[in-house]
């Protein structure tokens, strides 16, 4: 299949075939696409002899476990602070590799050892809006996942280094972002691409699915029946807010991961145009935005500090006060979810009622 190539994915690709040592890392909490893409461009750089380590700020979350098991020993580590192996891995990098976010902060510790290494970065992205200290970025917009663009890196050099491993790791970041390629960003290029990888790789999906999808535990079933719970409509049912707090995470016993993938729940509303989940953490809110089709919500996203894409964005209100940032975020829902012409004074349900409150104080104890 021809490769959809640009000039700057081969300045990407050159660097990394010029390269005898690459170290590669993602944003923190890294989801499939981010783990995918990963393991995906490691595998193939090592197929060609390069030294290769993925050196990430977080861990691996737990459904994806299993993907970082088939790796070979010592790819992929976590970061630690004063490790001088990881430490000398970056200091004789030919080049570092960025994929799936294109901002420092959004790498936590590992951003700052790369911005600090004096090596080359390169990036590998499908957000927009990268900020401006990488040397060689390779943003594509129009890809439903980053794991699309490193198909296109990978089999520029040759189709041939896309085997089992390479396929699965591309399937995972593909089949994830998508949203099992439901998404409205999925396009004919998105399956075409699937359609090689799966022939060339050999890859069963149905068991890739299951490891990533099916494996809720009883603890995350009680937070999802927590969570569904405190489900509310604003707007004439345009927007739908859910939230998880520390006392639903300790009450139910599921682990934070379990919290992905609650967001579709509000969004599968019937009327609903789109969706934000508030989850609260001892450092802040972190807060995810989901809609449907011409419903773009990364402006809205990128008023507390967030951004991504139209349709999937995400942001963290830092030292945030839940049912502060629930009340801010709804507020300034109208612009961007409520029908041209209309206005917040024309809904009686835009921000929190006092049923909202007591839900609320209910899995608090006491209200911020």
């Amino acid at each position: 299949m021809p490769v959809h190539d640009s000039p700057a994915l081969a300045a990407v690709r050159d660097a990394l075939v010029a390269a005898d040592r690459v170290v590669i890392t993602t944003h923190l909490r890294p989801d499939g696409d981010a783990i995918g893409t990963e393991i995906a461009v490691a595998r193939a750089l090592q197929a060609l002899g390069k030294t290769v380590l993925v050196l990430n700020t977080d861990k691996v979350p737990r459904n994806l476990d299993w993907l970082a098991e088939e790796q070979p020993a010592g790819l992929m580590a976590v970061y630690e602070s004063g490790d001088l192996a990881q430490a000398q891995a970056v200091a004789e990098a030919d080049a570092l590799l960025v994929v799936d976010a294109n901002a420092a902060h959004r790498l936590g510790a590992v951003g700052d050892v790369f911005r600090k290494s004096g090596r080359p970065v390169l990036l590998i992205d499908h957000h927009p809006d990268p900020e401006t200290w990488f040397d060689a970025p390779c943003v594509r917009t129009d890809t439903a996942s980053a794991a699309e663009i490193a198909y296109e890196l990978i089999a520029g050099i040759d189709p041939a280094l896309v085997d089992r491993a390479v396929a699965t790791a591309l399937y995972v970041g593909i089949m994830t972002d998508t949203g099992s390629f439901r998404y409205s960003a999925t396009t004919p290029r998105t399956h075409a691409i699937v359609a090689d990888i799966l022939e060339r790789g050999d890859v069963a999906p149905e068991p890739i699915h299951i490891s990533i999808f099916d494996g809720r535990s009883r603890e995350g079933l009680a937070l999802l029946s927590a969570s569904l719970a405190t489900i509310t409509t604003h707007y004439e049912g345009r927007l739908a807010t859910m939230f998880v707090t520390q006392d639903m995470l300790r009450q139910s016993g599921a682990f934070f991961d379990e919290t992905e993938g609650l967001i579709n729940y509000g969004l599968s509303l019937d009327g609903v145009l789109a969706a934000v989940i508030f989850l609260e953490l001892s450092s802040g809110v972190k807060l995810s935005f989901r809609s449907k089709g011409d419903c773009p919500i990364n402006q809205w996203a990128s008023r507390f500090g967030g951004g991504g894409h139209a349709n999937a964005s995400g942001a963290f209100v830092k030292d945030g006060q839940l049912s502060r940032t629930i009340k801010d975020v709804v507020d300034s829902a109208p612009m961007h979810i409520v029908a041209p012409g209309a206005t917040e004074d024309d809904d009686d349900d835009g921000g929190l009622s006092e049923a909202d409150l007591a839900l609320l104080a209910q899995f608090k104890g006491s209200i911020d």
